[in-house]
């Protein structure tokens, strides 16, 4: 088996154990974790761990828990900062940034009016 269809087949497994933790994380939180703790050792052997799902939903990165939205994740919006996910093992937080377009420092517009008018070149 080539190494590419292996990849495929380690994507394919790691969405289904996903899913599966979602799914029985309101029946029994052990079988969830088990499935999430899986989903990431797979990921880890064939190197797929910078999935975005991976990293920041599935795996606590200071108890290296897996995480499970309601369940073992908190998930709150902080003001200004973006949104803050709170592990409820240990109490690590895990921040998002999230910005917008009038957030951006004054230089940064100054910047880019320069660019749009050709002061710059």
């Amino acid at each position: 088996m080539g190494k590419r269809r292996a990849v495929g087949i380690a994507r394919e497994r790691i969405d289904i154990l996903l899913r599966l933790a979602l799914e029985t994380a309101d029946s029994d939180l052990n079988m969830a974790e088990s499935y999430a703790r899986l989903a990431w050792r797979i990921a880890e052997k064939y190197n797929l761990r910078n999935k975005t799902v991976l990293r920041r939903y599935f795996r606590c990165s200071k108890c290296k828990s897996p995480l499970i939205p309601g369940r073992s994740l908190r998930i709150r919006i902080l003001k200004g900062r973006g949104v803050g996910l709170i592990c409820l093992k240990c109490g690590g937080v895990k921040l998002i940034p999230v910005f917008h377009e009038k957030d951006k420092s004054p230089g940064f517009e100054a910047y880019s009016t320069r660019l749009e008018s050709g002061a710059c070149s």
